[in-house]
């Protein structure tokens, strides 16, 4: 079970801790109420790599949204 966490547009978002990465970092699940699931990479610089989305459970192309360099900034720490 993740953390929810309130973007600054209001977006409420489900983050989950799902590995430490080799290299330093770690792989995040960001998931949005309204469907939409980002699984990412944040290396401990707070870069970030989209590794697969989904829409409602299915593989889906999804974009970022304007708040995900945001949370990835809040997650550098965790990383």
């Amino acid at each position: 079970m993740g953390d929810t966490v309130e973007m600054y547009d209001g977006t409420e978002v489900e983050v989950e801790h799902v590995e430490a990465l080799a290299g330093g970092g770690a792989r995040f699940d960001v998931e949005a109420t309204d469907g939409r699931k980002w699984r990412i990479d944040v290396d401990r610089h707070g870069d970030f790599e989209v590794v697969t989305t989904w829409r409602d459970g299915q593989l889906a192309d999804v974009d970022l949204p304007e708040w995900m360099g945001d949370l990835v900034t809040r997650l550098r720490g965790s990383a």
